[in-house]
């Protein structure tokens, strides 16, 4: 048995790492000891983020990035092997990728038939099926993820690993983004639909692994101040009227919702699975759950 890894030796992946919440992940992650592998397709960012990271706390060894979409197997597969590579085990998997274009949804035929991809052979007693078909390259991409990180939990963590996905509070809003009804458009604005599908996912993979002690949560972050919504915050009629809408009239800061990953990698929230986390301000007690009925 391997012994019990301390946060200066474990191992954490971060997807679709990107200014604001991403960095500060991937920041506070570090300073907290953790070796960083970061993921995004965006190779000029990605490399200054990690390498600014990197000087801000001094130390060049505990992060490293792969370049790469999270929605192709291959490169998923290719990203957990890199982990495993450099450090020899993974802890912690934190899905925060986000679309950059709304999905269409689309008919059967598009859906890409991971069924018939190549099947991995598992060393673990637990499998993941392959039969999960979905158009959003999201959802796809933190299934991959998680599918392959799960196969390599089981055989290095210490019985306190944890998978958080990252969702928006637009995932309880409905929008009124389509023209009409068609047979494959159902009128729900994709980007809602996309982060209603986390918190499902989220729930049923923490009751799959709940006995595996591999930990499985949501954060729901609401309005956080980021480079997407910099324009947003310097206009003080438009950051006003943004903070009105939110219970306790500010906009949140990306450390706010790193500190929360940071809390549900730990051990102090052993005891905790399949719960969505809002950090919100309390924007989600506003907006009720709406549901979409295609007649």
């Amino acid at each position: 048995m391997s012994p019990t890894p301390t946060d200066s030796n474990k191992v954490v992946i971060i997807t679709g790492l990107s200014q604001g919440i991403g960095q500060s992940i991937a920041k506070d992650f570090a300073v907290s000891g953790f070796n960083v592998l970061a993921t995004s397709p965006h190779e000029r960012e990605l490399k200054n983020i990690v390498e600014n990271i990197s000087s801000e706390i001094g130390n060049n060894n505990s992060l490293s990035y792969l370049v790469g979409d999270i929605s192709e197997k291959t490169f998923v597969d290719k990203l957990m092997e890199e982990a495993i590579k450099k450090w020899g085990r993974i802890d912690v998997l934190i899905n925060n990728g986000k679309m950059t274009n709304n999905p269409k949804i689309t008919s059967d035929e598009e859906i890409i038939p991971e069924n018939k991809l190549q099947q991995q052979e598992q060393q673990s007693s637990y499998f993941v099926p392959e039969e999960y078909q979905t158009s959003d390259p999201l959802i796809r991409g933190f299934y991959y993820c998680i599918k392959a990180a799960v196969a390599r939990m089981l055989s290095s963590n210490d019985g306190n690993a944890a998978i958080i996905n990252i969702s928006s509070c637009q995932g309880c809003i409905t929008q009124q983004s389509a023209e009409s009804f068609t047979e494959y458009n159902f009128g729900v604005d994709p980007y809602v639909d996309s982060m209603a599908r986390i918190e499902s996912l989220t729930k049923s993979i923490a009751l799959e692994l709940a006995d595996k002690g591999i930990r499985v949560n949501g954060i729901v972050p609401g309005l956080v101040f980021n480079d997407i919504n910099e324009e947003l915050v310097e206009d003080s009629n438009k950051k006003n009227y943004k903070e009105n809408e939110v219970p306790m009239r500010r906009i949140a800061k990306p450390q706010e919702v790193s500190k929360v990953a940071l809390f549900l990698a730990s051990k102090e929230s052993s005891y905790i699975t399949g719960a969505m986390i809002p950090v919100d301000g309390g924007l989600m007690l506003k907006r009720p759950n709406y549901f979409a009925e295609v007649i």
